[in-house]
């Protein structure tokens, strides 16, 4: 876009166009350490402290609502004052995402958790507030982005966002991490500020985007938008160079991140509008030089990131696990931690590890510790300050046993050589002994935890598998409507310690994210809500295939609609394996929104 092109461009143009580039690069970027009160439908159920320490989701989250509600009002003066671009209520993707939003809203209306439902849950804060915006940008996107010019700044505002986002990780790539930065550790934690540095560190590129999954979400989706836009767009355009550097960037922290998601949704979005592209080529423009250009050049593409990707051991390994739980499905039943099972018997507790079986013969300050039926003797036995209890240490095949004895009830805490410990926890009921959850009550472990699918390979994509296990019967109770929008830590199973003991490694850690988009959306919100938002995405998939196919010549917008088709797609496919998160969403949303935008321009011109 030209200076002259800019200086046409209403006040009320340019300032929506700031507001655009706010959604899509300033809240991605956003890191500061909030103190964030537990709400009443967490405390004393999935979490036993009152205040949560949060850098990267409280603050983006806010910005997201902020945003949502200074964009919404400036729509509706600009809707009233017939100045500047319009919405058109009646369209099929503003339909489709209000009915979401009224599936949601009741959602959250009948939640037994109301608070998390419409606030979000902590470390996420993804709830209908947020998921209302995420709505209002994609409208508001969608009618900014309809005007030729606008399209133009709304794709540059993309750029800028992989940029931003980009150099961050490029340097976490080459090893430089601005986390671990004394002025880093000042500015995000303000007044908190101990002298010390921050504790974030990842064995991947994470940027400033919560873990190294949602940055393989984001670089994945867009180095396919960007890089696909850079490969079709015409040599004249200077942009195109820009992206062709940019995509480069984008394409090494996604390596960086060492994330299979990041690798399904590039060879997704990629390798769809290849296909499209070619056919374009072939069937529309009767231009065998192109298509065999453009097969030519995705090649070169495949082979260039399969080499980044095959180089790199750590997502080699991912791979390996993935392929050889899927050939051996069904035979693998063997936990892929140390510890195995745990189990009660009368008065006796047992873990079952791959050293054989440990086990607390319970008899109040009687209690015995053994290892294969054989009394281990304590090397250390400590009073519990504060506390009416003793602390009894055994060494024991290179673990440090910690058995804490009260009036009625036991914790073993098993530590090992890189100091990571494991709980395990027993108290008395009615006479006997059982397993405790993390709240210290009864767990009744006669009841089977449901669950569908994935037997035997549990462990397929780092334990997804077994989350994903335990998930799918939960959808059966949220057909029309679901438990509450980011209400799912509150819905999963999280009395399965037998369960995550062996496939997570810890049977107290919190489940709080499934791992996948698709029934995120369907538990939190319900199945009817995600059919919904399924209809949205095939929408745009097809009016974009079909905005490409209504052009005679190829073009620069030919080249913005298919590397915009590329970049949702790559987000959606590596959505199988990821999470929505406040930290790449707003970038997804707005993109969809510019892409309807571009569709609806190509049918106008």
């Amino acid at each position: 876009m030209s200076r002259s092109d800019i200086k046409k461009l209403s006040s009320s143009d340019i300032i929506m166009s700031l507001f655009l580039l706010i959604v899509v690069a300033v809240i991605p970027i956003i890191c500061k350490l909030n103190q964030v009160s537990v709400s009443g439908d967490e405390y004393n159920i999935i979490r036993t402290g009152n205040v949560v320490n949060d850098i990267f989701s409280y603050g983006k989250a806010a910005l997201i609502i902020m945003m949502g509600i200074v964009m919404s009002v400036f729509m509706a003066f600009q809707i009233f004052s017939e100045e500047g671009f319009s919405v058109d209520f009646k369209s099929k993707p503003v339909i489709l995402a209000g009915a979401y939003i009224l599936i949601a809203l009741f959602s959250a209306l009948f939640s037994e958790c109301r608070t998390v439902s419409f606030n979000g849950i902590s470390e996420r804060y993804e709830g209908f507030w947020v998921w209302l915006c995420y709505m209002v940008f994609m409208v508001i996107a969608m009618a900014f982005s309809k005007d030729r010019k606008k399209l133009d700044i709304a794709v540059i505002c993309l750029v800028i966002s992989g940029a931003v986002v980009g150099i961050v990780g490029f340097l976490q790539f080459i090893g430089f991490n601005i986390f671990t930065t004394e002025l880093a550790a000042k500015f995000i934690m303000g007044d908190l500020y101990n002298g010390k540095p921050l504790n974030i560190r990842f064995d991947a590129v994470f940027a400033t985007l919560y873990n190294p999954n949602c940055a393989g979400m984001y670089f994945g989706m867009m180095f396919s938008a960007i890089g696909v836009m850079a490969f079709f767009m015409p040599a004249k355009k200077k942009i195109k160079w820009i992206m062709a550097v940019l995509s480069v960037m984008l394409g090494i922290c996604a390596v960086g991140t060492h994330s299979v998601g990041s690798i399904l949704g590039i060879a997704a979005g990629v390798g769809f509008t290849a296909v499209v592209a070619v056919c374009y080529y072939i069937f529309r423009l009767k231009s065998k030089k192109a298509a065999v250009f453009t097969i030519g050049g995705v090649i070169v593409c495949i082979v260039a990131v399969s080499v980044l990707f095959g180089v790199n051991s750590v997502v080699a390994q991912k791979v390996k696990v993935i392929a050889d739980a899927l050939k051996n499905s069904g035979s693998i039943q063997t936990s892929a931690s140390y510890y195995e099972d745990i189990r009660v018997d009368g008065m006796k507790g047992e873990i079952v590890t791959k050293s054989g079986v440990y086990s607390i013969d319970y008899a109040e300050q009687a209690t015995q510790f053994m290892h294969n039926g054989i009394v281990l003797n304590p090397v250390e036995i400590k009073d519990m300050d504060n506390e009416n209890g003793k602390q009894y240490i055994f060494e024991e095949d290179g673990i440090t046993w910690n058995m804490y004895l009260y009036n009625d009830y036991a914790t073993v805490v098993a530590e090992d050589a890189g100091g990571n410990e494991t709980y395990f926890m027993f108290g008395e009921k009615d006479g006997e002994l059982c397993i405790l959850d993390k709240l210290g009550n009864a767990l009744d472990m006669s009841e089977p935890v449901e669950s569908f699918g994935f037997e035997g390979i549990e462990r397929l994509g780092s334990n997804r598998g077994y989350i994903w296990s335990r998930s799918i019967p939960l959808l059966k109770k949220h057909i029309i409507l679901g438990s509450g929008p980011d209400s799912f830590a509150l819905e999963f199973p999280q009395q399965d310690v037998k369960g995550k003991l062996m496939f997570l490694g810890n049977p107290y850690v919190i489940v709080d994210k499934p791992h996948n988009i698709y029934l995120q959306t369907a538990i939190n919100t319900g199945v009817l809500s995600l059919v919904i938002l399924m209809a949205l995405y095939i929408l745009f998939i097809v009016q974009t295939i079909r905005s490409v196919f209504a052009e005679k010549t190829a073009s620069d917008l030919t080249a913005i609609r298919l590397g915009l088709m590329a970049g949702v797609i790559a987000y959606l496919f590596a959505g199988l394996a990821t999470d929505s998160v406040v930290s790449v969403a707003p970038v997804f949303w707005s993109m969809l929104g510019i892409g309807f935008g571009a569709a609806y321009t190509a049918e106008e011109k």
